[in-house]
């Protein structure tokens, strides 16, 4: 696949793709086999919660398609595919699946049966599974049936392909562009904010519909790809910030902090290129603008740190947790200020870091610099 990304773009990756390699390697755990560390703080500390799982799906999709020696990093592939799979049956985590199949596609493991099994996940009625996921994890679902059926070229894996897509695209509001949190049936505390999506269920959406557009030459696939991303472009900000949460009824931003650095060097980008990629809207522009905001923020801060050898987390909102909750609790009911992309006061940096930034911006480096990887759809 040709570049789709502009020099500077692929001169930046080429500037921090070793450093991400390193932090990887310090990232994983050699008795956990899973990438389960992170900067917090500045200082090396556990991850939280299901981050274990999910970072630990991005981070081997992101080695392989960068083209990374395992043995480069101390990673063995197949236990670390085995560990991640336990871990989210033992934390009960099924959203996290799509990322589990991901991983697992590309470097050409277990059978799709045999990893569901493991995770003790049952894809026998995939609209079902996927109903209370939210829309940011049927994204990753759908990308990594996509991946799977690349590899195996099952029938059943392209059935559940056309139904994830199908789920996806009942969750995008055409008249605004943007995607809602979660679907219908989803649980309580999801369908509460189905008006307060992330940017993750923007994007990640954008990224997975791009993915079967490719693979199925699905016309509704390319079309909701290429609106959602053409309105997240008109609403990207001056100094090129995705903002953090969209309203899908009015089609407008609702919480513009933080503002995420792994959303402006990889993950935006990486869903715009595959776009592009797909026959969609090419936003080169946008896309370089993104990436400038790492070192021309609000803040005037360059979030790459060579000294620490990261790029720190966000800017965010200087508050209290009373603060904060404060402020999220009022845009779920609607109560927010006319300008919402305004900084809430003081920000200042999130000196943090998990494995999965790391890994999303190697992989969003391998697709600028246009290497090719036949496991890889983009």
């Amino acid at each position: 696949m040709a570049t789709r990304a502009s020099e500077e773009v692929v001169s930046f990756h080429r500037k921090v793709g070793g450093m991400c390699v390193d932090r990887l390697r310090d990232a994983l755990d050699p008795a956990t086999r899973l990438f389960d560390r992170q900067l917090r703080d500045r200082r090396w500390d556990a991850t939280i919660d299901t981050e274990d799982v999910t970072s630990t799906g991005i981070c081997l999709v992101g080695l392989h398609r960068a083209g990374i020696d395992p043995a480069r990093i101390g990673l063995q592939v197949r236990p670390t595919i085995e560990a991640m799979a336990d871990a989210l049956k033992r934390r009960q985590y099924p959203g996290g699946f799509g990322l589990v199949a991901w991983a697992n596609a590309v470097w050409g493991e277990l059978a799709l049966d045999a990893l569901a099994a493991r995770c003790g996940v049952d894809l026998s009625d995939p609209r079902r599974f996927a109903a209370p996921l939210t829309t940011m994890e049927t994204a990753w679902l759908l990308s990594g049936l996509v991946h799977e059926a690349r590899r195996s070229g099952d029938a059943r894996t392209r059935q559940a392909q056309a139904a994830l897509r199908d789920e996806l695209l009942g969750r995008y509001r055409a008249r605004t562009h943007i995607f809602q949190h979660a679907g219908d049936q989803a649980p309580m505390r999801h369908r509460l904010r189905t008006h307060v999506a992330n940017f993750a269920d923007q994007i990640y959406s954008v990224q997975a519909l791009a993915f079967t557009a490719i693979a199925e030459g699905n016309a509704a696939a390319l079309a909701a790809a290429d609106g959602s991303a053409r309105r997240l472009v008109e609403l990207q900000g001056s100094l090129g910030q995705w903002w953090w949460h969209y309203d899908p009824r009015s089609g407008s931003v609702a919480q513009g902090f933080p503002v995420y650095a792994v959303h402006q060097h990889a993950m935006a980008p990486m869903a715009l290129m595959a776009l592009a990629a797909a026959g969609g809207t090419d936003h080169r522009a946008a896309v370089d603008l993104s990436h400038r905001w790492i070192a021309h923020n609000e803040l005037s801060v360059d979030l790459l740190d060579t000294g620490h050898g990261t790029i720190w987390r966000d800017i965010e909102p200087e508050e209290s947790s009373l603060g904060r909750i404060t402020r999220h609790s009022r845009s779920v009911l609607g109560l927010t200020p006319a300008d919402v992309t305004r900084a809430p006061g003081r920000l200042r940096v999130n000196h943090e870091t998990r494995p999965y930034e790391w890994a999303w911006c190697l992989y969003a480096g391998a697709i600028a610099s246009g290497t090719r990887q036949d496991r890889h759809v983009v």
